[in-house]
């Protein structure tokens, strides 16, 4: 059944509103169960056509009827379709969300094998202490639990005859994922994406999608299959550029918000090979103070933990230790448990009871009682003739020993006995499915084994029923209503598959699992690159390996999760080394090395050390190949390094390069990005005039459709927002401030309708500065404050980091110096701690005109000495006019003042502000100047330096800086 607003749909059944029937004509319902299940998708008319008439030739006008039936049906416009969408020439489609819905309760849903029937014993006291977590949960007490034990010990049973008896007491919220074993790092937050996805997957599920997309849009943002395509294509919009911290931040507020109407479960299975990242939730979650009705279920194989330094095992025992989860540790049956056990299992026959007694202690001393040894060493029994079964009861032929349960030492012993009882297609169905996963993917297995889905099917149906190493499950990923699916029973019978393959046999098996799912997968096939790496890999295919490693990468740098990037990474160019060298292999290891740059710049700043490493050696291999457009890309990550780092005589030199290599290519895209590189060096050096003619072309040469994909690649902010914010303060300085004002709010405006967060905080940030540089506190204070908001939800340290600058600079403004100055003299701290030394100079100066106005004329000093020297040798020379200006006034509050020297500072930041054409900071040093002269009696020489430059800077009358050289002149006539 699939469901849709007020609407459910079943083939059979057809269509209802609630409750009540609505009627539509077969070939009417036919057309839109096809249309519905492919929502999203355009569906032509051919394919209308073919699978909803087939062998049957009909007009247009057939199908025209059907579509205006369905939309009077529900109701449904065709200029603003809610439904069915008509796209002209190309055919129709289906633009509501769409859910399935089975009619099982919302546990059995989210959760697809709980088995109430299942033998269970000796385990009531670990059952009640989750009872006991449960309560305690539905309290608003958030709870982890951890159900640890070796492989076969029953965790896995324990939980699902936990959920099954809650369940049985009335409906429940819970959801389950499973943890897979990829022989390297998996997906980032693969567990728990699809933990969610089944969440919204159940009848009531669009309860929890509304919830989601309102408290965690960049999770959403990871599962395409949940929402409309262009719904999904707006959500990653606003995803881009996201944090770790807001990843984390917004699952744990969605799941919290979830709760407010009824507790949930959140089953968490094979936790020992989880992804980093998903251990950073569960840690993130667990030590959150507010209260959640939330229950939290971890299993865990300890053998897979001990021993080593697992991340896992120090979760476990950093929470332990803060009291922040409970560990419940599951042992082996003793013989009374094994004593009943066997008897659920194997039911005796009358009198038997005391042999089966008897039985229990060998049992358990031979196989420590572990519950599913106690199964294979009975079963073993059983195919010696040692234990009968008649009419489904069970006896004991004789007296049993020790020597008689003589089996295999192990439980993998024990396994690979009863797999050699397997008819040979059942062997080799259950081996190809190995390769495949825990979970059996069936249309893959058919695929690689080249037989019938139905007859592969059949083969599992029958095993599943006789429950030999799988069973069935109610909701396999993607499937319909009523659909059956299969798992094995235990991670040990899949594993004891996959061992008795042979080596060459198993590089082949891969190598074919990895085509069929690929073929399978279809455009989504990147959201299972790091399965496929596995693969491909396994199968030795490593150029194909190599390829989903990246992006791999690239799907968990869109989740912020940049360890498990670095990691894809990191194997890709180790694999890659196996490669022959050949010009592709470099020019993909190339790619591969400025992906890493662009990671270590997203951690470790602009100014990453090890990311100018990266971009060098991509640089070295894309030259020697003479490919120039790759070329650009790690020149460009060079260029933000050196410019993050504030090395601008080096940023120049390759912003010349840039331009070259962009006006030979001659590819818009590229010379936007060369502009934007050089609109940039050219304002932080001082020059101005440069600075508008490299934006005037990247205004023009800008196309959103094209462009604002790439934002990514190029500094992780929009190239026009960008322009827009550079122009502002470049004009400013001019004495063009009208127009900087109405620059600076595009910037801001054109970053809100991207949706793009790092955009829309760098866009405040300037707009914060120019208000800094146009002394207006009011601006800056409220811009730099919806800056640091954006900054602290998004963890962008450097954007908060100058946004409280400008704050700090707002407040002492307005008379609060104290808390003003700890604000900057942070920021900068900073700022500092992640190697950034752009605008240092700009933020050194707020800090000592900060101190200046605080009376701190010692420290004021000696910070703007500071700024000067690094304004000097970083060559970022925009705001050297004002800290020499600022120089000259703090020489002046001097009682050991010599006169020339602060003339000279003024007279130095003329020059200077001349030379840029600052006419802003022109009247500024001018005022300062006058105020000297006025003082020392030289009335005619300040009347004519501020006459003339009441001339030049007419354009900045309505400034505060104008109208203090107005309020000068009469005191000197």
């Amino acid at each position: 059944m699939l469901c849709f607003g007020e609407y459910q749909l079943d083939p059979a059944q057809g269509l209802k509103r609630g409750d009540h029937d609505v009627r539509i004509t077969p070939k009417s319902l036919s057309l839109l169960c096809l249309l519905a299940q492919r929502a999203g998708q355009v569906v032509t008319k051919e394919e209308i056509f073919r699978l909803v008439w087939p062998d049957t030739a009909v007009s247009d006008s057939a199908l025209t009827s059907c579509i205006q039936e369905l939309r009077g049906a529900l109701g449904d416009e065709i200029k603003k379709p809610r439904y069915i969408e008509t796209l002209h020439r190309r055919g129709y489609r289906f633009v509501a969300h769409t859910l399935s819905a089975l009619a099982q309760s919302p546990a059995v849903l989210a959760i697809p094998f709980l088995r109430p029937d299942i033998p269970f014993v000796g385990r009531e006291g670990l059952l009640q202490e989750m009872v006991n977590a449960w309560t305690a949960a539905n309290q608003g007490r958030r709870q982890v639990l951890f159900i640890t034990g070796e492989a076969g010990v029953g965790k896995t049973t324990t939980v699902s005859v936990f959920l099954a008896r809650l369940a049985a007491l009335g409906p429940i919220q819970a959801t389950w994922a499973q943890c897979v074993q990829h022989f390297g790092v998996g997906e980032a937050y693969e567990p728990l994406l699809e933990a969610i996805t089944r969440l919204c997957r159940q009848a009531s599920g669009e309860r929890f999608l509304s919830i989601i997309e309102r408290h965690a849009p960049t999770w959403l943002a990871q599962v395409p299959g949940l929402m409309t395509p262009r719904r999904f294509a707006e959500l990653q919009r606003g995803a881009a550029g996201t944090t770790k911290e807001r990843m984390l931040r917004e699952l744990t507020g969605a799941l919290e918000a979830i709760t407010v109407d009824a507790p949930l479960i959140l089953w968490l299975e094979d936790l020992q090979w989880s992804d980093v990242s998903t251990l950073d939730w569960i840690s993130a979650f667990a030590a959150r103070p507010e209260p959640a009705r939330l229950l939290l279920i971890g299993t865990v194989r300890s053998s897979e933990i001990t021993g080593i330094h697992h991340r896992l095992a120090s979760l476990i025992d950093n929470l332990l230790l803060k009291g922040l989860c409970r560990e419940l540790v599951l042992h082996g049956l003793d013989e009374t448990a094994i004593v009943e056990y066997l008897k659920l299992r194997f039911p005796c026959r009358d009198g038997e009871a005391e042999s089966f007694a008897r039985l229990a202690p060998l049992m358990q001393k031979h196989t420590a009682g572990n519950p599913l040894f106690v199964m294979h060493v009975f079963s073993d029994l059983v195919e010696r003739g040692l234990a009968v079964e008649v009419n489904g009861s069970w006896s004991v032929s004789g007296p049993i020993t020790a020597q008689d349960l003589g089996i295999p030492e192990s439980v993998r012993r024990a396994i690979n006995g009863e797999i050699d009882q397997l008819s040979a297609a059942e062997r080799t169905l259950l081996e190809v499915a190995s390769v495949v996963g825990m979970n059996i993917a069936l249309p893959i297995v058919a695929a690689v084994m080249e037989t019938p889905v139905r007859e592969a099917e059949a083969t599992l149906s029958s095993l599943a029923y006789r429950q030999r190493f799988v069973g069935s499950t109610h909701m396999p990923e993607g499937a319909g209503s009523g659909a059956l699916g299969f798992k094995f029973l235990h991670v040990l019978y899949r594993d004891a598959f996959y061992q008795r393959i042979a080596p060459e046999r198993l590089e082949e098996l891969h190598q074919h699992v990895g085509d069929c799912k690929e073929s399978v997968h279809g455009d989504s096939v990147q959201l299972i690159a790091a399965e496929l790496a596995m693969h491909f890999e396994l199968g030795r295919k490593i150029d194909r390996a190599v390829l989903y490693l990246q992006q791999a990468a690239q799907n968990a740098r869109s989740r912020s999760a940049f360890v498990e990037a670095r990691i894809h990474l990191d194997k890709a160019l180790l694999l890659i080394q196996q490669v022959p060298m050949t010009r592709d292999r470099k020019e993909h290891e190339a790619i591969l090395l400025i992906e890493v740059g662009a990671i270590f710049q997203a951690t470790h700043g602009w100014g990453a050390k090890q990311a100018e490493d990266s971009y060098s050696r991509a640089q070295t291999l894309l030259q020697d190949l003479g490919k120039e457009a790759g070329s650009f890309t790690a020149l460009w990550g060079l260029w933000l390094f050196y410019w993050g780092r504030g090395f601008l005589n080096n940023a120049q030199d390759l912003v010349e390069d840039l331009l070259e290599i962009a006006g030979r290519v001659g590819d818009p895209a590229t010379l936007v990005q060369a502009h934007h590189a050089a609109w940039a060096t050219a304002f932080s050096r001082g020059d101005l005039n440069a600075t508008l003619r490299h934006t005037d072309e990247g205004l023009e040469l800008y196309d959103e459709e094209r462009d604002s994909p790439l934002l990514a690649r190029f500094g992780n902010h929009d190239a026009k927002v960008c322009c827009h914010m550079f122009r502002a303060r470049a004009l400013a300085l001019l004495g063009r401030t009208e127009q900087a004002t109405q620059h600076s709010n595009n910037s801001i405006e054109f970053a809100r309708k991207l949706a793009h967060p790092f955009s829309h905080a760098l866009a405040l940030v300037f707009a914060s500065g120019l208000g800094q540089l146009l002394c207006d506190c009011v601006a800056t204070r409220n811009h730099a404050a919806a800056a640091v908001k954006i900054a602290r939800e998004q963890e962008f340290r450097l954007l908060l980091a100058w946004a409280s600058a400008f704050e700090g600079w707002a407040e002492a403004r307005e008379g609060d110096s104290k808390e003003g100055l700890q604000k900057i003299v942070n920021s900068i701290g900073s700022v500092r701690a992640i190697s950034c030394g752009q605008f240092q100079p700009h933020l050194l100066g707020l800090l000592a005109e900060t101190r200046l106005k605080a009376g701190q004329f010692h420290e004021a000093m000696s910070v703007l000495e500071e700024a000067l020297n690094l304004a000097v040798q970083s060559g970022e020379r925009f705001y050297e006019a004002e800290l020499l200006r600022l120089k000259g006034e703090l020489q002046l509050t001097s009682e050991q003042e010599m006169p020339c020297q602060t003339e000279r500072a003024f007279l130095d930041s003329l020059e200077v502000s001349n030379t840029q054409n600052a006419q802003l900071f022109t009247l500024r040093t001018v005022a300062s100047l006058g105020r000297l002269w006025l003082r020392d009696g030289r009335h005619q020489q300040a009347r004519e330096l501020i006459s003339r430059t009441m001339v030049d800077g007419e354009c900045l009358a309505h400034t505060a800086d104008y109208a203090e050289l107005v309020r000068l002149l009469p005191k000197l006539t």
